[in-house]
């Protein structure tokens, strides 16, 4: 059997065509996070750029991208580049990786595929029958116009909680089915302005105290506006 040795320390395959993950996959409207920005961000590459204490979809991808390039990440990644078969080669103590690229060996293996790298569609009866236009969120489809439709969303996790209120005004009638009833709470979200970030990148300490602050408090749990 032949190998193809990587001629690098180190290398990371990825099957999109850009980095971003879930950023880069998900585009439906209302798309963010539901964690402040100063945290939900690397502790080594703070940015002063945020438009609000709770960035959107946009703005994490571009940041994300951005770090990939300031670190020199992005030059070790093979874009398009597929992992196919993973196996342990006892023999030569080596795993062997199939891709849809070729074949490498690596020493060692890290696995960061995410656990929803597949949008999941629910096994309700009539779905194979329905005629209408139907897709995830996960692969909204931009091209299809809700104004004036009448819309059903199945489920109210993460992602229905922020894109309900972006289609609900423009459709005719808008109906929400669900199985268990999440505790939903207002995001006390802040435009940062133009001041803000300005401050917030002369003084970047400024940045790390509420980072640390909302470390202590759980950023995720409790929210104290900042503006």
């Amino acid at each position: 059997m032949s190998y193809l040795f990587l001629s690098c320390t180190e290398k990371i395959i990825e099957k999109a065509g850009r980095v971003g993950g879930t950023w880069r996959e998900n585009t439906y409207p209302g798309c963010g996070c539901d964690v402040p920005s100063a945290l939900y961000s690397y502790s080594f590459a703070p940015s002063a750029k945020w438009s609000h204490l709770f960035a959107r979809q946009p703005e994490i991808l571009s940041y994300l991208e951005d770090v990939s390039n300031e670190f020199n990440i992005t030059s070790k990644i093979e874009f398009n580049n597929e992992l196919l078969n993973a196996a342990w080669d006892e023999s030569h103590h080596l795993w062997v990786l199939d891709t849809t690229t070729g074949q490498y060996l690596s020493r060692t293996v890290i696995f960061a595929t995410g656990p929803i790298t597949e949008a999941q569609i629910p096994r309700l009866e009539g779905l194979d029958t329905f005629t209408g236009e139907m897709f995830h969120s996960a692969k909204w489809n931009h091209d299809y116009e809700l104004t004036g439709k009448r819309i059903a969303v199945i489920g109210t996790g993460a992602s229905a909680i922020q894109f309900v209120p972006q289609i609900q005004p423009k459709a005719k009638e808008l109906f929400v089915f669900q199985r268990t009833a999440p505790w939903v709470l207002p995001k006390p979200d802040t435009d940062l302005g133009e001041f803000s970030k300005s401050i917030i990148a002369k003084y970047p300490a400024i940045q790390a105290s509420w980072r640390a602050l909302l470390q202590i408090v759980g950023g995720d749990k409790l929210i104290i506006p900042f503006c």
